[in-house]
């Protein structure tokens, strides 16, 4: 098993991959957060997430502009005391520099709309992370930005209320059943039922919105954490990548039959597979990471055999 530094990391690069490739999945969540009520096509501006200042770096996981409102979303684990002051560090960061303007010579600073997302279940977690400001003159300013608990949501209602970038993080309501390795079959089959309906879901998804590179994308980041949470000694780590892998890929790529399969028969079976795939990149339905996992190549060996064999790649 990693460290518990590597699983912040893991999560870390799931939500930021999300946000900064798939900002439109944050739209629902803001929604569900701030009672707002934008569509899914609503127009956006998507906001670089490094502010510099006198004493270093900044990094927030993610900033949108929607209208002339801010938003700003933090992803979390871990249970952290300091969470407010550190919203406060970022708020301002933003504000300073997306949100500051002079009037009658006085600047205004306007806060973004924030809030933080805890991917893992915490007791005792407040609505709010709140902070008192108390200037010199004696005027008081209460801050406080709300809480959302992804393992508050069931697959059912993340379907419900498009909250698709909840996805990934599904799996840690049973972490601690996983990491166990203890046989509970009634939880055992509760985790394997999730999934055929995250699964079932994703397809309908793809049948009726024609959305394939989207769920081909979910999937591919539902495995990432599933390979980090699930013990390798675990037969269940086989069981979900049966119910999550193929199916999503299958519908994928079956527009891809003649161009990939039927030259398989006259190229053979592994060398059709690749071309398949490859086909697959270019075309966006699937990340460089996945399909050299598939062919259990590293990422620089698929991407010298795309160029070689005239296919084009986009970096993400």
């Amino acid at each position: 098993m990693e460290g518990e530094e590597s699983f912040n990391t893991i999560f870390d690069d799931v939500f930021r991959t999300i946000a900064q490739k798939m900002p439109f999945l944050l739209i629902p969540l803001i929604n569900e957060v701030f009672a707002t009520k934008y569509t899914e096509d609503q127009e956006f501006e998507q906001l670089r997430n490094e502010h510099y200042e006198k004493f270093g770096k900044i990094i927030t996981d993610s900033i949108i502009r929607i209208g002339g409102r801010l938003y700003h979303i933090e992803c979390q684990s871990k249970k952290d005391g300091d969470m407010a002051l550190r919203m406060v560090e970022y708020d301002f960061a933003i504000a300073l520099e997306h949100s500051s303007k002079m009037e009658s010579d006085i600047i205004e600073i306007n806060f973004p709309e924030s809030c933080v997302l805890y991917i893992r279940n915490h007791r005792d977690m407040p609505d709010h992370h709140k902070a008192r400001v108390r200037f010199a003159n004696g005027q008081t300013v209460a801050y406080q930005v709300p809480v959302i608990m992804a393992q508050d949501y069931t697959v059912n209602k993340i379907f419900e209320k498009r909250l698709l970038a909840l996805l990934p993080y599904h799996i840690l309501r049973y972490e601690h059943f996983l990491k166990s390795n203890s046989v509970n079959p009634k939880k055992l089959d509760k985790f394997l039922d999730d999934y055929q309906k995250i699964c079932q879901n994703l397809l309908k998804i793809q049948e009726t919105e024609g959305k394939i590179q989207l769920s081909v994308n979910l999937v591919d980041l539902i495995n990432q954490i599933a390979d980090y949470v699930i013990p390798k000694e675990n037969p269940v780590r086989e069981r979900i990548g049966a119910v999550m892998g193929g199916k999503i890929l299958q519908l994928a790529s079956e527009r891809l039959i003649e161009k990939g399969r039927m030259e398989g028969r006259s190229l053979g079976i592994t060398e059709g597979r690749v071309r398949e795939l490859c086909s697959m990149v270019q075309d966006g339905d699937i990340t460089l990471e996945c399909a050299a996992k598939r062919l259990k190549i590293t990422v620089p060996e698929l991407k010298k055999q795309m160029l070689e064999n005239g296919y084009g790649f986009q970096e993400i």
